[in-house]
């Protein structure tokens, strides 16, 4: 079976959710590993067109948010700089700045940076050969606002769903956990696309409220936010209605390709409908995640 083309968003800004997996699954990402990942993460971010909405790097895995701007919008010193940055010494007499806008406002040049220089490190460090990373990576584009809002939270509860802590803010390899650890001193993390300040106090409460009450509903202990650390860390009730979806993995958040409102489904199809979709193939799938929220694809809303 043909793999499905990867969906891009070409000169104007688009958010995605992008998942990485080890080789084999193995577990090969321990307290060192997370934090090397971390740092390549970072710098590379500063480096390409992108602004980190949400991340988690787990023993087998890691979750990227993110905003992928188009490099038009920066001035040639900023590119300079960025192209300085990435190589160590000046490159534009290799490639001209029109080249460089590209490749720095691509999805897949940014993660490749990411992965090989991260893999090159962990082969070195422990006299190993090989692949490292599994498949090629996964990238579902996803619209602003609430989808957004609901895609950052599965990210940061994945520490709660794999039973590692019993407050999403307590895994220091997430996003959330970045955000109370740094508490805004690094600029690394962003809420744009989610709240129209982007970063201030208030919407780190509020997102911290709504993160909590995803994370308040489990059958089994291992996946649940207990109700006394509710009362301790939000102090007020919460409606819970849809936050028993976050039990599992939701596979629309990693296999869903496109998702968000109507409208928003339907100008991606009118946007690569004629690269990637066939006119015959054309829907919109309700997600049962949250109302207003579909997708490009039919699937089943969870999966454990």
């Amino acid at each position: 079976m043909a793999r499905v083309k990867r969906l891009k968003v070409l000169g104007e800004p688009a958010y995605y959710h992008i998942i990485s997996r080890t080789v084999g699954k193995e577990f090969y990402l321990g307290d060192v590993e997370k934090e090397k990942l971390l740092k390549i993460i970072k710098k590379y971010s500063s480096i390409y067109f992108v602004k980190v909405i949400g991340f988690v790097i787990m023993s087998n895995h890691f979750h990227l948010l993110i905003k992928m701007e188009s490099g038009d919008t920066y001035k040639d010193e900023d590119l300079e700089a960025r192209i300085k940055a990435f190589y160590g010494r000046d490159e534009l007499n290799v490639w001209s700045l029109s080249d460089f806008r590209k490749k720095l406002s691509d999805i897949s040049e940014y993660v490749k940076s990411i992965k090989q220089s991260f893999s090159c490190w962990y082969n070195r460090v422990n006299d190993r050969t090989g692949y490292f990373w599994g498949d090629r990576f996964k990238s579902v584009l996803i619209e602003r606002g609430e989808c957004l809002l609901n895609c950052l939270a599965y990210i940061d509860l994945n520490s709660i769903r794999a039973g590692i802590v019993k407050r999403p803010d307590d895994y220091r390899w997430s996003s959330i956990g970045f955000r109370v650890k740094n508490n805004k001193r690094d600029k690394f993390l962003s809420f744009e696309g989610i709240f129209e300040d982007d970063n201030s106090l208030r919407d780190f409460l509020r997102y911290r409220e709504f993160l909590y009450n995803k994370g308040a509903v489990a059958k089994d202990a291992k996946g649940k936010i207990s109700g006394e650390i509710i009362r301790e860390e939000i102090e007020r009730d919460f409606d819970l209605g849809e936050a028993e979806l976050f039990r599992y993995r939701i596979r629309y958040f990693t296999d869903g390709l496109v998702l968000g409102s109507r409208d928003f489904i339907k100008s991606s199809y009118a946007m690569f409908g004629g690269t990637a979709i066939l006119k015959k193939d054309r829907r919109i799938h309700k997600t049962g995640l949250t109302k207003g929220i579909f997708s490009i694809r039919r699937l089943n809303s969870i999966s454990p």
